[in-house]
């Protein structure tokens, strides 16, 4: 198990056992202190990568653009071909060690240094903002809530449906074994659905506070089932959530599958602090063929020579955004932007799917079971994780979900439509002490349980642009939240569950009560009604930070498809894409697990194609 060393001052340190003792907190005591030591670390990073050289030497066989959750798979994969010259590029900088504690993900991996930091624009009912992607190598699984979620069987069926060959879940069930190890023995022991020796770490959360336990009991007394393995036989019901950790640590796809053996392979480079401009292509007779790659790297622009293929892994906003830069996308949007048309490629960019939920205010107020923490509670959490890497900074604030079919859903569709996710350490109001609050300490310390319903398979697609004024800047991104209003009804069904919790046996026993916002010009609305709840919304929506689907794949008959079903994009020769922009379309739950499965997928159909010996 690695080692976070900057957690040593925790344990050595008299000094922060007397001022937690003092203080107004030991919660606001622990934050200052964590916030010192990530200040420092960053600085640290930051001072690193200025310090970065140009490893680059071509040509490479094969050049990985992007280090994230399929890329760093796809380096490891093609690298094990001793005789292919491998090169990933990676914008971001190194994994910092500090961010393998699970409960820091959303505290202190964000910022313009870890994190691209795209802005929405205005679109149904999005009305712009922020939106994460992780700018580090491991990308977003270095980065995210470590949500381990494969899907539904239905999904992968459904993508086979469409005419691509090679992704039906009997299919892929063998790729996300081939990638597993998972740590739970009950689980590992279903040997038909689960992996054990690969290289991704994965098990349960390692801690489900008292309440979100409470919780699940109250869904299974409205009706919902109880599973036990939500990547196994049966997905739909209320479970705990597998997570993308080792031991009570972040397990990125950095650390899983680039490893400092797989790092010291004399046939791959590992290029940090290398932004790609552009995939350079042939000019001469017949199809355009990808020959270089031009980058900004730690010592300025520079192009390096291919000799096989540019693997497109910059995720859903940027590998269009590359293909574009490159002269491959819609004729006119590329001729509107100033981009000379190589390949005219309409799909590029378009269908952008996402799970999209709205945001409702509900909470549940607990009674019995309110617990905001004292010091020594507190100080006993810390102590928890630094010694035995066990307790609530284990774990991200979701440690279970409910999956559940409205009636909207088709009955020939198998697939889940809502996923509730079910936890309450991110809706911490307080830690009991005017002016003292620290989330990250305090994870099972809180008043109230938050409720969020996300739409897993919306009708509401999106797309992306170049942006004219500065096309190698951020891309114009549209989600198009609820732009289709019938993607609103599923969520509608999830908040009436909410509501059907409050006349549960466990709520009543625990005093645990429902509480709602009403504004103003919604009193005169039926409550629980559709037209309610639509008001209490009142346009705040917003997609999930799992985009999907723009350089989608299908067959020749579907004038959208961007790649192959063998991830090869059309019109040119030697560039594949593997990232969840291939996806048709959204999967049932957290898209990490299948951005792992498509970089496995994707290298071995590169290893057939040259005739290399897979398995």
């Amino acid at each position: 198990m690695a080692q976070s060393m900057w957690l040593a001052p925790l344990t050595s340190s008299a000094a922060w056992t007397a001022q937690a003792q003092s203080s107004c907190s030991a919660a606001s005591v622990f934050a200052t202190l964590v916030a010192a030591i990530v200040t420092k670390g960053i600085a640290t990073a930051q001072q690193k990568a200025k310090q970065t050289k140009d490893i680059v030497k071509g040509p490479y066989d094969f050049i990985v653009i992007g280090g994230g959750s399929s890329g760093c798979v796809a380096a490891s994969r093609l690298s094990e071909v001793s005789s292919w010259k491998v090169l990933l590029l990676e914008a971001g900088a190194e994994e910092p060690n500090y961010g393998m504690v699970p409960a820091f993900y959303n505290r202190y991996l964000t910022g313009p240094f870890y994190d691209w930091q795209y802005k929405t624009q205005k679109s149904g009912w999005d009305a712009g903002g922020s939106t994460g992607r992780g700018k580090i190598l491991g990308g977003c699984s270095a980065v995210n809530a470590l949500h381990f979620t494969r899907g539904n069987a239905g999904d992968f069926d459904h993508w086979s449906s469409l005419g691509n060959t090679g992704w039906s879940y009997k299919d892929v069930l063998p790729y996300f074994k081939k990638s597993e190890n998972n740590l739970n023995p009950a689980i590992a022991s279903d040997t038909q659905y689960h992996g054990k020796g690969g290289p991704q770490d994965v098990e349960l959360d390692r801690y489900i506070d008292p309440n979100t336990q409470l919780l699940m009991k109250a869904y299974e007394e409205a009706g919902i089932a109880s599973i036990n393995d939500v990547n196994g036989a049966k997905q739909i019901g209320v479970s705990r959530a597998p997570s993308s950790a080792s031991h009570g640590e972040r397990f990125s796809t950095n650390r899983a599958f680039l490893t400092p053996a797989v790092r010291r392979r004399p046939n791959l480079t590992v290029q940090t602090g290398a932004t790609v401009r552009r995939i350079i292509l042939s000019s001469g007779a017949g199809k355009p063929r990808a020959v270089a790659v031009e980058y900004d790297g730690p010592q300025g622009r520079k192009t390096v020579k291919l000799n096989k293929a540019a693997v497109l892994s910059a995720g859903s906003f940027n590998s269009p955004q590359i293909l574009m830069l490159s002269g491959i996308g819609p004729k006119s949007h590329l001729n509107d932007v100033g981009i000379k048309p190589v390949v005219d490629l309409p799909g590029v960019g378009q269908r952008l799917h996402d799970h999209m939920f709205a945001k409702g205010n509900v909470k549940f107020l607990l009674g019995k079971t309110a617990n905001l923490g004292t010091q020594q509670q507190i100080i006993a959490t810390i102590s928890q994780y630094v010694q035995k890497r066990t307790g609530p900074l284990t774990a991200t604030g979701n440690p279970a979900n409910v999956f559940f079919r409205s009636k909207f859903q088709k009955a020939d569709d198998p697939r889940p439509d809502i996923q509730i996710p079910l936890g309450g350490s991110q809706y911490l109001t307080t830690t009991g002490v005017k002016g003292c609050a620290s989330p990250e300490a305090a994870g099972t310390y809180f008043n109230q349980l938050g409720f969020n319903a996300i739409n897993l398979h919306p009708k509401s697609r999106g797309h992306i642009l170049l942006n004219k004024a500065n096309p190698y800047g951020m891309p114009l991104i549209y989600h198009n939240v609820f732009g289709d209003e019938s993607d609103l009804k599923p969520i509608y069904e999830a908040f009436r569950l909410a509501v059907k919790l409050n006349s549960t046996k466990v709520f009543r026993d625990n005093n645990i009560t429902l509480s709602y916002n009403k504004p103003k010009q919604c009193t005169q609305l039926t409550f629980n009604s559709d037209e309610f709840w639509k008001c209490t919304f009142q346009g705040a929506g917003s997609a999930n930070q799992h985009p999907t689907s723009t350089c989608s794949m299908g067959p020749d008959s579907d004038k959208l498809a961007v790649v192959t079903p063998r991830l090869a994009v059309r019109g040119v020769e030697g560039i594949r894409v593997m990232d969840a922009s291939v996806m048709p379309g959204t999967t049932s739950g957290n898209t990490n697990a299948v951005c792992v499965m498509i970089g496995e997928v994707g290298s071995d159909f590169i290893k057939q194609d040259y005739n290399v010996k897979t398995g």
